[in-house]
């Protein structure tokens, strides 16, 4: 009994020290990749790293400008109430920081309708391309020109809309074509991404809005008329999302 108390110990101490030892090993291995990543970003562009944390810019950038905001992602509605409306896109005309992957974060100002767009597009007779997707679409971590629909713009000298939000699905881009789409629109460009898409159609599924875009063709929430509507809902979770972030944030200060 004595030798299998001590089998016992010896096997949770070697299990306890295998979990610290691999976590040592990913810190060093993230703070190496890191250290690559800057010294990367200052050879290529001669400027320093960003390292500010999202909410450090957000309230470096706040005391300038009071239009800024951060950007809207799909798993933000989980702090939605049961009546709320159910928003597919960020708050309108607002300057937003995305994402930085780059050394640098991308901000964009997002059109009447919270979307990454030079907000003209809207008023254009013709629209030759619709692209809608998740953060690919949205432009995550790249400024303007450098994400997908402004790229579109640029070679093909066409008009081009982006109704991509980080994180949709394949419900709720089929829910934002439903409520955003034009009826001049040449063509639709659906960008697919195999590695979350599925896994977001799952959860999609058994939201009770996004179900009644799939059962009933008529269904809308008239999200151009409530965008006022809209920006109130998304403003009041964009700050539930700010609250957890800073919370997050000094959560991980007292751990270090």
């Amino acid at each position: 009994m004595r030798k299998i108390k001590t089998y016992l110990i010896i096997i949770f101490l070697s299990v306890i020290f295998s979990l610290y030892f691999f976590e040592s090993f990913l810190l060093i291995k993230e703070k190496v990749e890191l250290s690559q990543k800057i010294k990367s970003f200052k050879n290529n562009t001669g400027k320093d790293f960003d390292k500010r944390t999202k909410l450090e810019i957000y309230e470096d950038l706040k005391q300038k400008d009071k239009n800024i905001t951060i950007s809207f992602n799909a798993w933000s509605k989980m702090f939605l109430n049961k009546k709320d409306i159910f928003p597919l896109s960020g708050l309108s005309n607002k300057k937003s920081i995305h994402c930085n992957e780059n050394g640098y974060y991308s901000i964009y100002s997002s059109d009447r309708y919270g979307f990454n767009n030079p907000d003209e597009e809207w008023d254009k007779k013709n629209l030759d391309y619709l692209v809608v997707g998740d953060s690919f679409v949205h432009g995550a971590c790249v400024n303007r020109p450098n994400d997908i629909s402004s790229v579109l713009r640029s070679l093909s000298g066409n008009s081009a809309l982006n109704l991509g939000i980080s994180g949709n699905g394949p419900l709720t881009e089929y829910a934002t074509l439903r409520e955003y789409i034009k009826p001049n629109i040449k063509k639709i460009i659906w960008i697919y991404y195999e590695g979350y898409d599925l896994q977001d159609l799952i959860f999609e599924r058994n939201n009770s809005i996004l179900k009644k875009y799939l059962k009933d063709k008529k269904f809308s929430q008239d999200l151009k008329k409530n965008n006022k509507k809209k920006d109130e809902v998304v403003e009041r979770i964009t700050n539930i999302e700010l609250a957890r972030i800073s919370e997050k944030y000094e959560d991980d200060k007292r751990l270090k």
